[in-house]
């Protein structure tokens, strides 16, 4: 049986830039294999949701794995917290978190907190939250909490007990107002939002004192001082991904949300040393462990996630960077995978330099392998996909069209 590897690079679409002489990230970088497949394959563009909707990264890969997120969503919190390694019961509730600045009003100066955080200081805030504020609020709630850091700014918090999804984020997503209030959309949620109202003051209190902020400020460096919760749900149950494609999947992902939906979808997970979701990820080694994991699986899932990192941070050349560093781990991947292997490369939604946030702009889309339809594209870029034949596709076709290339889709009809 043929095999498959699929490649995201997360938040890669983009709009032409200045700086890049009116092109693109995609369209600056020097990417000689990417732009080589794409030659001798074929391409489009992809609607990862539909037009115009902004994808978050959750709602986005679940489309992309062929999971309707309209009717599948459970929210961002309880993938966070799978992908951290914590293990979910039914009706606890989970969200996503940032480690944030915050001024003496409660102001957002940083909602990434500087974003590269120290492992010394991760692990500081860890202590105080699970040890100085979390026991406070159990002895007043009743709630079970356990908090955790995963990579750079990012976290997760579960509870435990007499809780509800249904409240409101304390994340504004932007700098410059107060941290929200969260708030119960629901009656049974209106302990669930005191919990975390409370939470805030005192999150707040006791970081602002840390000992590691005291020297964070003398580095003249903003203090670590909040912590934004959003994405809270509860996890829900999903047909894996192996039962509804017949294929045995693995995948390969620095990020705890990404890990944590292939989790939820059965995926298997392999660790790879030195790729965390960070800039400094060995794309080399990733694609190497991808190769590798082709002589035991059908479908390996590579994703790549600084290239969103960059455009967040609106860092155009760095983007084109990392788009390169990729190449190279695309190429040492071809060098050793089994020859009978389709490529498939896409974003999961466009983050453009310039608006620094997601978009629903369509992102490129390319296939190669043995039987693939060759168009008269050469580029992996958003503007020259237009014109590939696939055409616009819609994200929840991907692995339909995976699938099909390695014949394990029923027929559908006599």
């Amino acid at each position: 049986m043929p095999r498959a590897l699929l490649v995201v690079l997360d938040g890669c679409a983009d709009r032409p830039v200045k700086e890049l002489g009116g092109k693109t990230p995609l369209e600056f970088a020097v990417k000689p294999t990417i732009d080589r497949l794409v030659a001798e394959g074929s391409c489009g563009l992809m609607d990862v949701i539909s037009p115009g909707i902004r994808p978050g990264s959750d709602t986005a890969h679940l489309a992309i794995f062929g999971y309707d997120p309209y009717k599948y969503y459970p929210g961002r919190g309880p993938f966070e917290a799978l992908g951290a390694g914590l293990t979910l019961n039914p009706g606890d509730v989970a969200f996503r978190t940032n480690v944030a600045t915050v001024n003496s009003d409660l102001v957002v100066v940083d909602r990434r907190g500087g974003r590269y955080i120290d492992p010394a200081e991760v692990k500081e805030i860890e202590n105080i939250i699970n040890n100085e504020v979390l026991p406070i609020l159990r002895s007043k709630y009743g709630i079970d909490a356990v908090y955790k850091q995963t990579v750079e700014h990012r976290g997760v918090l579960v509870l435990r007990g007499n809780v509800s999804p249904h409240i409101t984020d304390t994340d504004p997503h932007v700098t410059g107002v107060r941290v929200s209030e969260a708030k119960a959309l629901s009656d049974d949620a209106k302990v669930t939002a005191n919990y975390i109202n409370e939470f805030t003051k005192l999150v707040y209190e006791k970081l602002s004192k840390a000992e590691f902020n005291e020297k964070r400020r003398r580095e003249g460096k903003g203090p670590i001082n909040m912590v934004l919760l959003r994405g809270a749900g509860s996890l829900r149950n999903f047909e894996p991904l192996s039962l509804r494609y017949r294929i045995k999947p693995a995948i390969i992902a620095g990020v705890a949300l990404i890990r944590g939906i292939g989790r939820a979808l059965g995926m298997d997970a392999i660790n790879v040393d030195n790729y965390i979701g960070s800039k400094d990820d060995d794309f080399i080694a990733a694609f190497q462990a991808a190769a590798r994991a082709l002589n035991n699986y059908d479908f390996v899932f590579v994703h790549v996630k600084p290239t969103d990192s960059m455009s967040h941070d609106g860092d155009a050349r760095g983007k084109a960077m990392i788009i390169e560093r990729v190449d190279a781990g695309i190429r040492r991947f071809l060098e050793e995978a089994p020859s009978d292997t389709y490529v498939f490369i896409t974003c999961d939604h466009a983050t453009p330099i310039t608006v620094r946030e997601h978009t629903g702009d369509p992102v490129p889309f390319m296939a190669w392998g043995p039987d693939v339809m060759r168009d008269d594209v050469t580029q992996f870029s958003e503007r020259a996909c237009a014109k590939g034949f696939w055409s616009r596709i819609r994200g929840i076709d991907v692995m339909n069209i995976i699938a099909n290339y390695l014949g394990t889709l029923e027929k559908f009809g006599e």
